[in-house]
């Protein structure tokens, strides 16, 4: 299959959640994207199931169709600085904006500041559904649509719940009934169940912290469990941590700091980092001391001197219908390092 019969254009309206009362899908167990401070992202765009190519050209020799960016806000950027990196965004040609969410109406807000200053659609990957009811999260949801004129994406996680499969089901099937319609809901998948869930039901999957191979053994999943359903596989999007700084080694200590968090946090984010090939070195991680190591590294995100990133970025893209640089800071508050980022992976 090639990149333009595969991905699909996310502010297309998706007929598939229009007709389709409660046809949203699950999370994955791991915790899903939102047991961390600030949810995940594992984030993601795309729509418009039910017009399999309609409007869509890959945007580069990589097969991507969308290239996004996301600023985390434990980042600590200035609310000024941050609208500055979004416009900038723009201006560079990326397509959409993304934010992680927590159990409250910040991601919300940030959203809609965010297109009021760019004009960028925008999304959150993720909400955590152990958090906030569905009334809740649609009411937030819906608000963000109308303020947008359609140009959002609301991402779902299972946070905290301890029974993901079971419980996620009748937790999005109330949020879609209380949804505008074509509002698409992405929701975040690890492992294979949740996987083929997602491509049974979603308007969208997120990934997280996935290696350029996760990535396509992540699709194939997806794809082959939606030819079974009878059903176009919905588009996948990631984040994809990204730290440039003239110094290599801080850009890897960006990294790391990031990664750790979840590398040595949920159990369902140790079985996915050990799904990828590194049991070992996750066991060693347990003492703090130990650093992980590059290839780790490399696995998860993209890293380095300004010049050696991209390519990187790219890298770890392919086979995904919309790549979200996810903007890592030298420290806390430094805009010029997020400036740094958006200049390095702009689009095509």
């Amino acid at each position: 299959m090639t990149a333009a019969g595969r991905n699909q254009n996310w502010l297309t309206p998706n007929p598939v959640s229009a007709t389709r009362t409660g046809a949203v899908t699950v999370a994955d167990p791991p915790g899903s994207e939102c047991p961390l401070p600030l949810g995940s992202l594992s984030s993601v765009p795309g729509v418009g199931q039910g017009q399999a190519g309609a409007g869509r050209q890959p945007a580069n020799d990589n097969g991507l169709v969308e290239v996004a960016f996301s600023i985390d806000p434990a980042q600590g950027l200035s609310r000024e600085d941050e609208l500055d990196c979004v416009r900038l965004a723009a201006e560079l040609g990326y397509q959409s904006a993304w934010t992680p969410g927590r159990d409250d109406d910040a991601a919300f807000e940030r959203c809609l500041a965010w297109h009021r200053a760019s004009g960028l659609p925008t999304g959150i990957a993720v909400v955590p559904a152990s958090g906030k009811s569905p009334e809740f999260y649609a009411q937030q949801a819906a608000r963000v649509w109308a303020g947008s004129e359609g140009k959002f994406v609301l991402g779902v996680g299972s946070g905290q719940m301890d029974h993901a499969a079971s419980e996620m089901g009748p937790y999005l099937k109330a949020l879609r009934q209380l949804l505008p319609p074509e509002l698409p809901v992405y929701v975040a998948a690890l492992g294979p169940r949740m996987l083929q869930l997602a491509a049974e039901l979603a308007d969208g999957v997120s990934l997280n912290w996935c290696s350029a191979d996760q990535v396509v053994w992540s699709r194939a999943e997806v794809e082959r469990s939606a030819a079974r359903a009878g059903r176009p596989a919905p588009p996948i999007a990631e984040y994809i941590r990204t730290a440039v700084d003239p110094d290599p080694d801080a850009a890897a200590e960006m990294l790391r700091e990031a990664m750790l968090v979840y590398a040595r946090g949920p159990a369902a984010y140790r079985k996915h980092f050990a799904r990828m090939g590194f049991s070992e070195e996750l066991a060693s991680l347990d003492d703090a001391r130990t650093k992980a190591s590059p290839r780790l590294l490399s696995a998860g995100g993209a890293w380095g001197v300004p010049g050696a990133v991209r390519q990187q970025f790219l890298s770890l893209s392919r086979g995904l219908d919309c790549a979200i640089v996810r903007v890592l800071v030298r420290q806390k508050g430094d805009a010029d390092s997020a400036r740094l980022i958006l200049e390095e992976c702009r689009p095509d």
